[in-house]
């Protein structure tokens, strides 16, 4: 049977993007949905059946529901509401409860599995009519030009070649691409390997073991986690002079001994993995970027790496749509970068130092750490720094802040904000008397990059009271959101006007 002409690749592209993993799934469906012609290029045959990244916070939930497969997605997810941390005594160190409900109007964090994850993402993207997914394809040679980018592939003894305006590498820790652009990566001092076991409960509800805990335990740190309601995993860190050959499934299965046995369930997969640290020194060269682990690795104690990819994605989608469209420089994508890089090498500090933390081998010392800790009691939430630079207004104290989700009312429907405004650019005001004082020029501006603009209080209900506090708490009367939920800027009612040209000026068009 003939593939669906909106699944044959065409030959002259949009976006080529190598990897198909959740971070290039997510980038075909930001850009599918935009109208682009996009063809994904993946080595591997079918979706890896494995679990790899278990935890996902709050924005990236916001992001799925721009997507549109949070809602089926939430429903084989764990909300994690308390995370436990134990000491070297084994008794109970500190109870982490992240405050809820979050900025973004969801849970704060989630674990999922990560197959259940790509199967949604994968059949979102295959809807949109100019995406096509090609398996089963490996990329060898990639050149570029001042009009696009040409990609040479192969898959056994076929090969062929295909034309982009731009591409993208999402193909992981040994990126193709990355190597290929020659972007060197700078190691950021962390190099540990960890036992990864992952197991099918019987009966998972009957395990007497809180949703995610770490034994900060110096005769071998170990952290437990939910992964979906259906799976567990177990991580246990390899000892110095211990060797990662020794540990196979009955070791594994030695290690799990004191929670889970044969008569629990299924043993589903054990691997040893080295957290590294790591982040490239460019997101782009030319026409070409990359995003997620092609750009920075993470170890996965604070469980950002998906999380850091993903919002690469919607960095980069953003953007590249609006340079497809005409509708901004493509310097604009030196932008993803600036912004990026600043945000991934802080989670990757933090998550070092988390680690050094949790991985205290010394007794004596693993001892002083459980006295201070305990004295100081659970630490505040720690929520991710605002972007700085960039595409972002100057000067503006609000901009590179994540935007406030809450729930509205507009025409009779209820719900969260970004479902009833949909996706891109955001204008949220208290009066809407200030669109009126628009010249003709501004308001074309608006209308060109497709501002959806909602007054609270005449246009629409504010349900929750959020989003209104937060226009008061920062003092301004309108604030401007990007597609991917981070501010550009604010402005007091009369500022409204700077604000739209601070916008053009920024994408690299006329003010």
């Amino acid at each position: 049977m003939a593939a669906p002409e909106h699944q044959r690749v065409a030959e002259d592209l949009d976006v080529a993007i190598v990897g198909y993993g959740p971070v290039g799934q997510a980038l075909a469906c930001l850009l599918g949905a935009a109208g682009h012609r996009v063809a994904c290029f993946e080595r591997y045959e079918e979706i890896y059946r494995l679990p790899r990244a278990v935890h996902l916070d709050h924005e990236v939930m916001r992001l799925l529901q721009r997507i549109g497969v949070a809602e089926e997605l939430a429903e084989e997810m764990i909300a994690l509401s308390e995370y436990h941390w134990f000491g070297a005594d084994g008794e109970t160190l500190m109870v982490l409860r992240p405050q809820s409900p979050s900025v973004s109007g969801w849970e704060p964090d989630w674990l999922f599995f990560q197959p259940t994850l790509e199967y949604a993402l994968d059949a979102r993207a295959r809807e949109h009519a100019g995406v096509t997914v090609e398996r089963g394809w490996t990329a060898e040679d990639l050149r570029q030009d001042a009009e696009g980018v040409t990609l040479s592939l192969r898959s056994g003894q076929e090969e062929r070649t295909v034309r982009a305006r731009y591409a993208i590498g999402a193909d992981g820790a040994n990126s193709f691409v990355r190597e290929t652009l020659g972007i060197a990566r700078g190691d950021l001092g962390f190099q540990e390997q960890w036992l990864v076991v992952d197991v099918v409960p019987h009966d998972g509800d009957a395990l007497d073991l809180p949703t995610a805990c770490q034994w900060c335990d110096p005769g071998r740190p170990t952290t437990h986690v939910r992964s979906g309601a259906t799976h567990r995993r177990w991580e246990f860190m390899l000892l110095p002079g211990e060797r990662a050959e020794d540990f196979d499934e009955a070791r594994a299965w030695s290690l799990l001994a004191p929670w889970f046995t044969p008569r629990d369930g299924e043993l589903l997969r054990h691997s040893v993995y080295e957290f590294r640290s790591m982040v490239a020194e460019r997101m782009r060269e030319g026409r070409v970027l990359i995003a997620g682990d092609a750009a920075h690795l993470t170890p996965p104690f604070l469980g950002q790496g998906l999380c850091a990819g993903l919002r690469d994605a919607a960095n980069i989608a953003w953007k590249l749509d609006l340079v497809l469209r005409g509708l901004a420089a493509e310097e604009v994508l030196d932008s993803v970068a600036q912004e990026r890089s600043p945000q991934n090498e802080w989670v990757i500090a933090f998550a070092v130092e988390l680690g050094k933390v949790l991985c205290e081998l010394d007794r004596e010392k693993a001892a002083e750490r459980d006295r201070m800790l305990r004295a100081a009691g659970p630490p505040p939430d720690v929520g991710l720094p605002a972007l700085q630079g960039g595409l972002l207004r100057a000067d503006d104290p609000l901009a590179g802040a994540l935007s406030v989700q809450g729930r509205i009312e507009i025409d009779g429907r209820t719900g969260l904000l970004d479902d009833l405004l949909g996706g891109g650019f955001t204008l949220l005001h208290r009066d809407e008397r200030s669109l009126t004082a628009l010249d003709a020029d501004r308001r074309e501006v608006l209308e060109r990059l497709g501002v959806r603009s909602v007054s609270l209080g005449s246009e629409a209900r504010d349900l929750d009271g959020r989003t209104s506090a937060w226009l008061s708490e920062h003092d301004v009367a309108a604030v401007l959101v990007r597609p991917d939920l981070y501010v550009f800027g604010g402005s007091a009612g009369e500022e409204l006007p700077a604000l739209i040209d601070d916008l053009a000026a920024a994408l690299g068009g006329p003010a």
